[in-house]
């Protein structure tokens, strides 16, 4: 599908105090690789219904992970940085095995690029339209229901 992705390419000939360090690459336009942060939660559709956090069944319905997630949102809604409300619940009820990473790593899936992320194209759409600190509403994969918080 089309995913309207526009860039915007702007040149500078000199800013002030915007010498580059050797070991950076200057950022040019649309990205097509985003750092992202996530939070999952499997339910009773998902190709895996375990959960490898809690090694247990996942008894869940779909509802009832979208309704936990949607509950999940609103609270990051009313933390000016979602950081440290995100960072809380995905490693309260996250089942991904990045939620058990330490700090503000809980969720971090690393770098992603377009069309190579594990959880399919609408995953990574979803990211790859966010803006830095910016929380996606709810993606489906087949592994379950996200929330993708986006870090660089």
């Amino acid at each position: 599908g089309d995913l309207n992705l526009g860039s915007v390419v702007l040149f500078f000939d000199k800013v002030k105090g915007a010498e580059m360090p050797l070991n950076k690459k200057p950022k040019q336009g649309q990205s097509s690789q985003v750092r992202v942060r996530h939070i999952l939660l499997k339910h009773r559709e998902c190709k895996s219904t375990v959960d490898k956090v809690r090694n247990k069944q996942v008894k869940r319905s779909r509802g009832e992970a979208e309704r936990l997630l949607r509950a999940v949102l609103e609270q990051c809604a009313s933390d000016p940085t979602k950081k440290a409300t995100f960072t809380q619940r995905c490693k309260e009820i996250s089942e991904c095995q990045t939620s058990l990473s330490a700090g503000d790593l809980a969720g971090d899936l690393g770098w992603l690029k377009l069309g190579k992320g594990k959880f399919g194209p609408a995953f990574d759409a979803a990211a790859l339209a966010l803006q830095v600190g910016q929380l996606s509403d709810l993606v489906d994969s087949d592994q379950g229901i996200h929330i993708i918080l986006r870090s660089a």
